[in-house]
């Protein structure tokens, strides 16, 4: 996998609920800092765990993803991208039901099956009341 094809596996992966292949764009040891419960894990089965939590929840809903304004930076076996990435819940009649944007960082690591991530890191802006998300930027 090249860093490039993570953006499309991501989305790919999400709309079908393919637990497996967004795990596996993941390497064992990857940290990640999220914006839900409890903030970052490092332990790859509670990664796998909250991967198959969140697709799993979905009941008839699919998440759409889609990446804006991404930026890709490499040199030998160490990459990083960012991009803000929004995701939106679409009802089984088609209808969009919610939706959120957020910013997006990963690090990535080159291996002998390609490139994983190796560092991820999700985040929203926070107004300047101090207590609220800007989740649509």
């Amino acid at each position: 996998m090249e860093i490039e094809d993570f953006f499309k596996i991501y989305q790919n992966a999400a709309w079908h609920k393919d637990t497996t292949a967004m795990i596996n764009l993941y390497h064992e040891q990857a940290l990640i800092f999220d914006m839900w419960d409890q903030g970052y894990t490092s332990n790859p089965s509670e990664w796998s765990k909250m991967i198959m939590d969140w697709l799993g929840s979905l009941g008839e809903e699919k998440v759409k993803v889609e990446f804006e304004m991404v930026k890709i930076h490499q040199s030998g076996n160490v990459g990083f991208a960012s991009a803000l990435i929004l995701f939106r819940a679409i009802s089984s009649e088609g209808a969009v039901l919610r939706s959120m944007k957020n910013r997006i960082t990963l690090g990535f690591s080159k291996f002998e099956d390609g490139w994983k991530v190796i560092h991820q890191h999700t985040s929203a802006p926070i107004k300047s009341d101090g207590l609220t998300a800007m989740l649509d930027i």
